[in-house]
């Protein structure tokens, strides 16, 4: 076999390893009626329909995976058209399995997107770029440790001001307490780096606009989460996270840009502090069926946010929110068919000092999801 043959057989073999992965698509088509689609005192109502796509192609080997696939999401509001969205992204992620039983794994991925918005919403247009690299180890047979980094930074079309790099570490242990005890503690810390520096002028002091001067705020986070199994098919999860600022430099985007009060975007969790608790009751009814219960109480101290009444007059110095919420799901998955339908309902209470967010919000949801 001369030179030119072996690197065509190399060729052929590296490539026919990669060409046995497999195609994995789903779609998930879900129509919600919410009396309160924006979350504030205003009280806006709207049947939304979303779209959710996912596809793409694994690649899998012995100890590693390889995925590079696509996602994408169309909401479309039936009585605020303005509001109708899209948002897409093209996702890399790779695993490597390692050690003795191939339990510990390294996955490092990233991806780019994204999102698309129409008439007064386009301010929220804006691109993703985003990587990170996590870890998972043994320590013992009941002690698991995680830690990783990610890398997050967006960039708005109009907005400049709100455009930023994102830092976040985390550290994970998760311990078998007992057989059906499950006890989690994670810590994060997050740094937030605006890209640009405004300017001290009247107008960055008017309510809402600038909040601050300073690009960046940085954020630790200490969560507790334990899981404790009741029954054979019943269990249940508490979940204990505490948010605090250590740099308080927000910004915070003004009323007039939008009245949607809890917009990932622009009241993200860097923006406020406080103590977020969280329960889930989980019941298996059948093989195909499962039933959840969750609530929760969140408080939402704002860092460096005033309060307002409704015709714009000052109330306090600092914003602050508690924030109530009760769902209960039911999930049925028909395994000869290859679909899925989910059924929610969920209620949400905000009590605020700023009268603009002070609210309550009932949303009722069917889902079905669809294999390709």
């Amino acid at each position: 076999m001369n030179q030119n043959s072996r690197i065509a057989l190399s060729l052929v073999l590296i490539t026919g390893q990669y060409l046995f992965g497999q195609i994995d698509a789903h779609a998930t088509i879900s129509t919600m009626a919410d009396d309160n689609v924006n979350n504030n005192a205003l009280y806006l109502k709207s049947n939304v329909t979303t779209v959710m796509v996912n596809g793409g192609y694994d690649w899998e080997r012995d100890q590693t995976l390889t995925r590079l696939f696509y996602d994408g999401a169309f909401a479309y509001y039936e009585s605020l058209l303005e509001r109708t969205n899209q948002l897409h992204s093209v996702n890399a992620e790779f695993t490597q399995w390692y050690g003795n039983d191939g339990q510990n794994s390294v996955q490092a991925g990233g991806f780019i997107g994204a999102a698309i918005h129409r008439d007064t919403y386009t301010i929220f247009d804006h691109s993703m770029l985003s990587a990170f690299i996590n870890t998972k180890y043994f320590l013992t047979d009941r002690l698991i440790g995680k830690a990783g980094y990610t890398l997050r930074a967006v960039s708005f079309t109009t907005l400049d001001d709100f455009s930023y790099t994102e830092h976040a570490l985390f550290a994970h242990a998760a311990f078998a307490a007992a057989p059906t005890t499950t006890v989690i503690v994670q810590a994060d810390l997050g740094s937030k780096f605006y890209s640009t520096t405004p300017s001290m002028s009247s107008a960055s002091m008017r309510r809402g606009v600038m909040s601050s001067l300073m690009p960046s705020v940085t954020q630790t986070i200490g969560t507790v989460k334990i899981g404790q199994g009741i029954t054979e098919n019943i269990g249940i999860s508490i979940t204990e996270r505490y948010q605090w600022n250590l740099q308080k430099q927000t910004r915070y985007l003004s009323a007039e840009y939008g009245y949607i009060s809890d917009d990932e975007l622009f009241d993200d969790h860097y923006g406020y502090e406080g103590l977020h608790s969280n329960a889930v009751l989980t019941a298996l009814l059948s093989e195909t069926m499962t039933l959840k219960f969750s609530g929760g109480l969140q408080n939402k101290l704002y860092s460096s946010l005033a309060a307002y009444d409704l015709n714009g007059n000052y109330i306090d110095a600092q914003r602050s929110d508690e924030r109530s919420y009760i769902n209960i799901s039911l999930l049925r998955n028909f395994d000869d068919l290859g679909i899925s339908v989910k059924g929610s309902a969920e209620y949400i209470q905000n009590n605020s000092n700023d009268a603009l967010y002070h609210y309550t919000n009932t949303a009722f949801t069917l889902e079905l999801g669809i294999p390709f």
